[in-house]
């Protein structure tokens, strides 16, 4: 990574620059080698060669972005991108790393942390993004660089499939067809971080086309101890013919991340860029091969097709705190002198242990095939489409005692052998059966009815780790949808939708639900064996405009009432937990949004308001939840990490033909803090509203070159993004002794500090 940046590359491009033509005065930077047209179509389905229909004419209030506005904003990745963008869109930095972030659509998660409640459903070029292992969605993997649309669907879409309980992120990649020529990004500033992009498509005779992009990235990390590293690349080949066009598409990425996850407020007060313990290391690996092809049968039919083949690893390490440490703190409580705690030891004069290394590893395989059916024809537009797919997975957990040194880094215990506390072998297969039909009732109303019908049965080999039990389950379910959509003028449309989506439990979840033998997973959220699977019904009713002075605007009335959501339940003091049904949750509200373009100015706006409960009482067990202060949850009690209100404006000025000038602030209002649902706990309190300002600059200065100077955070404020409540052993920074007495502490994900990027892009187009 340093020889690229600092031996090779830079100099290679300033030579480049140097030996180039003179920049042509009064250039326009919107006269780019490489048009980037507003996306106004979105897909129905999944399937990208599938039923497509104008964005209008959605019952539901879907956003659209396109690789130019990815660009333009210069957004650390594709997650920052959406969280400054998007309305009703809030991510929780639980872990500190850029690549790790919980990002909360309309209240329903998409995490790359086992163990949190996954409500969103993500496809790249029609393969399911999601991983086998918990739903998890990892950042790290995306072929950023490859990406030219992202559509973001609302509701409990049952096209989607699986794991779509509050929406659908829809991605679609970059070919030799669509974006001919050559890209490259280089940026480098604070923290360490350094990254590159770059991508070049070509096509040439009898419809053949290619594209290939990658990115690397390497930073040491703003907080303590939290450097990390990725790199992808993207391949693609296809042919497009009068009838047919077929795509062949290789994907690899490999990432290693830290992130520390929460720390204690009283640490953060002292040292904002602290940890709590260390270190929480995480290494994934992913390839995918995807084939995809489309044939025109006449005027009225088509048929597409796609299989694909996804297999990933995925390794981690934490440094926790050690429950026989816990113990001996809470025995030896206001009195060091009682037998056993004066000397810290187990009784043979051996050191109790302080910390213990959970080491986790994760491989997973995964295929599917679909097949597709679209007709158009009269007021019809009808796909029919079935789906297969088959995962395995395998899970194994092991534990080593240690010790926390002075700088609270947990080390391996050499006199202490690592024992496997777990072992689980996975499989789960689901068939689907899908049909939609968008039907023109009359000119300025059209009804879209849609079904899915999803049977899966996951099997599992597990124990602890010898000998392995077998259990297999079964679940099926038919989810209808049902929209409308009516033109009221050239200006105004209204939209109203029902849908209702399901979420199956996945083999880590199903292996892991028996409160007597809890896991360990890299996450610091929130008994049965089996598992329900999750059913969410979503009603939505709104309204669109676009104005003639091109001014745009939507609004929205949402509703998502699940039932049996899937919580990950702490059981101690460390992250061992285990999963459970927690009943019904709501999640409802109101957006608002505008977008305004005119002369040198642009400008947009989202407003949200968010209500997420618990809609059914119950004890959400925790560390700081006991017999005599349970965290017991009424109908209407909040759910953590989710802000009421959420405010985003943003605007850029062209200062002359060759200067862009652009800031957007991000608001964000109070959050509830998990273990403190159910108010018992006032001494957590909850977590702030907070505003961040973030701007950036542009300059081309050639027609195919421009520089760029990104500011996150331009006024160092100091916030969170979540909180969750829990024992301090580190008070301060400060390890706890036996006597001492433990207090319930806040422990918080701070966001990043001040911060500057300046890069240079290069684009050329035939």
């Amino acid at each position: 990574m340093r020889l690229l940046f600092g031996k090779t590359l830079v100099p290679a491009l300033v030579g480049v620059l140097l030996s180039g033509e003179l920049l042509a005065q009064g250039v326009d930077p919107d006269d780019r080698v490489r048009s980037l047209s507003t996306v106004e179509v979105i897909g129905q389905t999944p399937m990208p060669d599938g039923l497509h229909r104008s964005r209008d004419e959605y019952p539901g209030n879907v956003q659209l972005e396109d690789d130019g506005a990815i660009e333009r904003s210069h957004s650390d990745n594709l997650a920052d991108f959406m969280k400054k963008r998007l309305g009703s869109v809030n991510v929780n930095d639980i872990q500190g790393s850029p690549y790790q972030l919980d990002l909360n659509y309309r209240g329903h998660r998409l995490s790359p942390l086992l163990g949190s409640s996954q409500g969103l459903s993500v496809y790249v070029d029609g393969v399911r993004f999601n991983e086998a292992l918990g739903d998890v969605m990892n950042w790290d993997l995306l072929p950023e660089a490859a990406i030219s649309t992202l559509t973001l669907v609302p509701g409990s879409n049952p096209l989607y499939g699986l794991n779509t309980l509050g929406g659908a992120l829809v991605l679609t990649t970059k070919s030799g067809l669509t974006h001919e020529g050559t890209e490259m990004d280089v940026s480098a500033g604070s923290f360490g971080r350094r990254r590159i992009d770059f991508g070049h498509g070509l096509r040439w005779g009898d419809g053949w086309h290619a594209y290939v992009a990658g990115t690397l990235f390497d930073e040491q990390g703003w907080r303590d101890r939290s450097p990390g590293h990725l790199g992808n690349l993207f391949l693609k080949l296809g042919r497009q013919t009068a009838d047919t066009e077929w795509t062949l598409s290789v994907h690899h990425g490999n990432s290693h991340l830290t992130g520390n996850g929460l720390v204690n407020a009283s640490l953060y007060r002292i040292d904002r860029n602290a940890g709590y313990t260390f270190d929480d290391v995480t290494r994934n690996k992913a390839d995918v091969l995807n084939f995809q092809i489309k044939r025109i049968l006449n005027a009225e039919d088509q048929l597409s097709a796609s299989v694909w083949y996804r297999r990933s690893t995925r390794e981690g390490r934490t440094g926790d705190i050690n429950e026989d440490w816990a113990g001996l703190i809470a025995a030896c409580e206001g009195d060091a002198s009682a037998p056993g705690c004066s000397g810290g030891d187990d009784g043979t004069g051996a050191p109790i242990h302080t910390a213990v290394i959970n080491r986790t590893s994760a491989r997973q395989r995964a295929a599917g095939l679909g097949l597709q059916w679209t007709r158009e024809t009269g007021v019809h537009r009808m796909a029919v489409g079935v789906e297969a797919t088959s995962s395995r997975t395998e899970f194994d957990q092991f534990q080593q005692d240690g010790f926390f040194d002075v700088q609270r880094v947990a080390w391996a215990d050499p006199f202490s052998a690592e024992t496997q506390s777990v072992a689980l072998r996975g499989r789960s297969r689901t068939v689907s059966l899908y049909a939609t039909d968008i039907v023109t009732l009359r000119p300025d109303t059209q009804l879209t009815l849609s079904g899915r019908w999803n049977q899966t049965r996951v099997s599992n080999e597990l124990g602890v780790p010898v000998p392995l039990g077998s259990e297999s389950f079964s679940y099926g379910k038919f989810n209808p949808a049902l929209g409308l959509t009516h033109v009221f003028s050239p200006v105004w449309t209204a939209f109203a939708n029902l849908s209702q989506g399901t979420r199956v439990p996945t083999a880590i979840e199903l292996g892991c639900a028996d409160p007597t033998h809890p896991c360990v997973l890299p996450t610091g959220l929130q008994s049965d064996p089996y598992l329900k699977q999750v059913v969410a019904r979503t009603l939505e009713v709104g309204l669109r405009a676009r104005l003639d002075n091109g001014l745009q605007f939507a609004s929205a009335l949402f509703r998502t009432r699940s039932q049996d959501d899937i919580a990950f339940v702490r059981s101690g003091v460390s992250q061992a937990g285990y999963f459970t049904n927690v009943g019904e949750t709501l999640r409802e509200g109101l957006e608002l949004s505008t977008r305004w373009s005119r002369g040198d100015w642009q400008w947009y706006a989202h407003y949200t308001y968010l209500r997420a409960t618990y809609e059914s009482p119950a004890i959400l067990q925790g560390p700081l939840s006991t017999p005599e202060r349970p965290n017991l949850i009424l109908p209407g009690a909040p759910i953590a990490g989710l802000p009421r209100q959420q405010l985003k404006l943003g605007g850029e000025w062209r200062a002359s033909p060759v200067v862009h000038l652009g800031a957007d602030l991000v608001v964000m209002g109070p959050q509830a803090v998990a273990g403190n649902e159910s108010g018992n706990r006032p001494e957590l309190g909850r977590i702030g509203g907070s505003a961040v300002i973030n701007a950036h600059a542009s300059w081309r200065f050639h027609p195919r070159w421009e520089a760029y100077l990104r500011i996150n955070n331009l006024t160092d404020r100091r916030y969170a993004t979540y909180g969750a409540g829990n024992d301090d052993f580190f008070p301060a920074g400060r390890q706890l002794q036996p006597g001492d007495s433990r207090l319930p502490s806040l422990f918080i994900a701070p966001g990043a500090p001040r911060s500057y990027w300046v890069g240079l892009r290069y684009e050329w187009g035939p």
